[in-house]
Parts: C-alpha cells; structure tokens; sequence
C-alpha cells in the first residue's frame, strides 16, 4: 500500500476569500486616483508629507503599470492567509 502525496488534515480548511475585477475598469479608477494624487502634491508643495506622498505615488505608479501588462480581461485579488492565528 502507498502513502497519498498529499497529506490530508483533520482540521476544516480556511476558505479563501477572492474577489473578481474588471481589469479595465480598475485601470481608469486607478488612472483618476493617481491624477488626483499628482494634482495635490503639485498643488501643496509645501506640505510636510510631500516625500511620503511621492512614495505612495510611485508605489501605485507600479501597480498600474503591472495591471496593465495583464493579458486577462479580469483579475483576481485574493485576501493573504493569516499565517500568525
């Protein structure tokens, strides 16, 4: 007799939480977002939290730019498991 490859648990599994986005769509919301974010910083060069600001900026700049390289029509954002509970 063989052992099964995977190893099954007597534990219930954790369900995945997942949800399903128009990848054009979040593309035009993040494309306003990131609009309305550049508009303000130029717009208070003065405040303090300019550098943070920029980093936000360029962290969404990067995301966008990811999405919009994806060949699908939708895209699948799923919540991480909490490994720490």
């Amino acid at each position: 007799m063989f052992a099964h490859p995977t190893p099954f648990s007597a534990s219930p599994a954790v369900p995945l939480e997942a949800l399903v986005v128009d990848r054009h769509a979040l593309i035009r919301l993040m494309r306003i977002a990131l609009h309305e974010m550049h508009n303000r910083r130029l717009l208070t060069p003065q405040l303090t939290g300019e550098a943070d600001i920029v980093q936000v900026i360029r962290y969404w700049d990067l995301v966008l730019d990811w999405i919009t390289q994806q060949p699908a029509e939708d895209l699948v954002l799923m919540r991480r498991r909490d490994t720490h509970r």
